[in-house]
This record gives C-alpha cells, structure tokens and sequence, in this order.
C-alpha cells in the first residue's frame, strides 16, 4: 500500500507530471507552486548533519571554490574490537560559518516520505532510480560550477533565493559535463530567481550555473537517473551473442560489422533488451522499498 504524499510533495509530483506529459524543449519553471515549503526546512538539514553516524560520503563541502576534505574529520573509538566510526564536526560547523555551501545526499534514505516521492518518479518512467539531495548555498559560494546533466532534474526552493542562469541546449552525454567555463556553457539562455516555493524542470544537456546573491539558499533536487541498458551492457551481450554466432572466418571489417549488426537488430535481441530491462525495473522498485525502510524498526513499540 503506498503512503500518502506530503500535501506539498503531492503538488509538486502534479508539477512533475504537467511536465511529463508536454516535456519542454529546455525546462519549465512555476513561480509559488508551493506556499511556504515545509516539508524540508534548514532545521531538517541541521538535525540529519547533527547525525553522530554521518559520514563525509553523504555531503559535499566547497568553500571559494574548493572542496572542504571532510575525511580529515573523521576518527574511530573501539568498543570490543570493532570500530565505530564518527565524524567530528567543528571542521564542518567552521567551514559553514565561513560561508560554506553544503550538499546532502541521500535525502530519500533519510526521510521515508522523500523516499516515496522519488518512488513516485521512478514509476513515472521506463527505468530510473532517482536520486534526492539538499543544497545549501551561501552568498557568492556555490556547490558545483556551470555544468549540464545527463538525465532531466526536478528542483523546488525551499528557502532563501537563488539565480539560476540556463544556457541553450547541448546535445545529452556522459562525458565532458562538469565544471564547464563560459565557452563551454554556451550563450545564456534566460535567467530564473527562484524563491520559496518555486519549482524548476529542467531537460538534460541544458548547462545551466547557479548564482546566490541573498544571504542564503535551501533547494531540494531530484535527478531522475536512467537506468535503461547502457551501450556497454548492449555491446557486451551482443558480444556475448555473436561468438556463438560469428562470421565465416578472414572476412573483411566491414562484413563483420554487418554480421554484429544482424546481431543488434534481430527480434531476439530486441526481446531480450526489453526483459532485461523488465528485470533493472523490477529490481529498481525492490531496492527503493528497502530504502523505505531504513527508518522502520517499530518492534520496540510494545516498550513505550
């Protein structure tokens, strides 16, 4: 049985779904969707970094342009011979005061409400496992430079203000997509003040850099990951395929690319790629329902 949405989640999943269903060319913004966000303040991020068992995978830390190295932070007390790991946090508590901006990821392992949110996501589409995280931005200190994506993103403001600068599309890739400077990023598209309550859609290959002039800035963002088999995975179950069923021996290249390409086209293969992907899916729904229970122990209940 699913759970019900947050009221706000719930309008903002409506938003995602407009989206959806008439995707705009580079992205779609909605000025007040949500009046006054509550779902997720700076207090929820100050209490999941207050966390003793966070560790430095789950945030990200840049201060003038450079990562903060949280590992230097962390140490271990043993208790009968097993090391319990912690991470202390005036390093972080300094950098932030400094004017640090933060990244928390994992949101959706944290919060079993974002979990069935990004759940909701993951079923809206083929094959993808969406990730959630929180961005805390101070004035002139930004997480990331201009970079573009490799798969669409869904972001909401949930405090403060921040400037999104969208450049004109580029052609979606894996490779060469961060940390992009002003020739790369391409001519300036338009610019977007987002404020509490806005949300942002925007199309992968769309570069775009963020700027906070305010004091501050909380947004929540949702990558939604494909997860659709990879030309890696093709290529090595075509591979696979094509020694059991090569060409005659000391034929040219290009028979051989023919022959491999029969391979790729054959309604086998066609039907193999789609359960394989039936599998990825059904695995995908299985590992988020674990996720959702992460915060699920209630057999002490019969305690309290």
């Amino acid at each position: 049985m699913k759970q019900k949405l947050h009221k706000e989640l719930q309008t903002l999943l409506d938003f995602y779904h407009q989206q959806r269903k008439s995707p705009p060319e580079a992205f779609s913004h909605r000025s007040g969707l949500i009046n006054n966000p509550s779902f997720f303040t700076v207090s929820d991020l100050q209490r999941h970094l207050n966390n003793p068992l966070l560790q430095p995978e789950w945030v990200h830390v840049k201060l003038g342009g450079e990562r903060v190295e949280l590992e230097k932070a962390c140490f271990y007390k043993t208790v009968q011979s097993r090391q319990l790991n912690f991470m202390d946090k005036e390093l972080l508590n300094n950098e932030i005061n400094k004017g640090a901006a933060v990244v928390l990821e994992g949101i959706d392992i944290l919060d079993a409400n974002i979990n069935e949110f990004t759940a909701r996501l993951d079923n809206s589409l083929p094959c993808v496992l969406s990730n959630a995280e929180v961005f805390l931005s101070q004035q002139d200190n930004e997480a990331y430079e201009g970079h573009c994506d490799a798969d669409d993103v869904l972001v909401v403001q949930l405090a403060g203000k921040k400037t999104w600068q969208l450049f004109k599309p580029q052609q979606r890739r894996y490779a060469d997509i961060g940390n992009q400077n002003d020739e790369q990023l391409g001519p300036v598209m338009q610019e977007v003040t987002m404020r509490p309550g806005d949300a942002l859609y925007v199309r992968a290959g769309v570069p775009h850099r963020c700027i906070t002039s305010a004091p501050f800035s909380l947004h929540m963002s949702f990558d939604l990951v494909d997860n659709t088999p990879t030309t890696a995975d093709i290529a090595g179950e075509a591979t696979q395929q094509y020694k059991h069923a090569c060409e005659l021996p000391y034929e040219s290249a290009g028979r051989v690319v023919d022959r491999y390409v029969s391979i790729l086209k054959s309604d086998a293969f066609q039907a193999a790629l789609e359960e394989a992907t039936v599998y990825k899916r059904q695995d995908i729904e299985a590992f988020r329902q674990m996720l959702g229970r992460t915060s699920a122990v209630k057999s002490l209940n019969k305690f309290t």
